[in-house]
């Protein structure tokens, strides 16, 4: 469907689906990807401790949807995706763009950083 049939469509309220493959239809719109609350970029090869993973969805009242964990390689092949709180762990590349960074394994005196800014990001709107 061309971007034209695709907005006559749209304006005209008629069912349409989603494709879930949209490189195979190169004209399909996209579908929207889900944004997670918390994403958490560990460096290539390194692992989120899986109790640090725990206890970030217990203290952040998150599911297994809003919390995001990805390997620095395949956050950089996916195209760097962003979530509305971003944490970078053992990162090679640009720090930028994220909400917090530093290395594993954490200090106390880092974890109790990493809680004050995440309870600042999220809480504080």
């Amino acid at each position: 469907m061309t971007p034209l049939q695709s907005q006559l469509w749209q304006l005209l309220k008629l069912p349409s689906w989603r494709c879930a493959h949209p490189e195979r239809l190169p004209h399909a719109p996209a579908p929207p990807l889900e944004m997670a609350e918390v994403l958490v970029i560990t460096g290539q090869g390194k692992l989120l401790p899986p109790l640090l993973r725990t206890d970030l969805m217990q203290a952040l009242s998150l599911d297994e949807t809003q919390l995001q964990v990805m390997d620095e390689g395949t956050w950089l092949a996916a195209g760097m995706p962003a979530a509305k709180t971003m944490l970078g762990l053992n990162l090679t590349g640009d720090i930028t763009a994220f909400s917090w960074h530093d290395c594993l394994p954490l200090t106390p005196a880092k974890k109790r950083e990493l809680w004050g800014r995440l309870c600042h990001l999220c809480f504080a709107h």
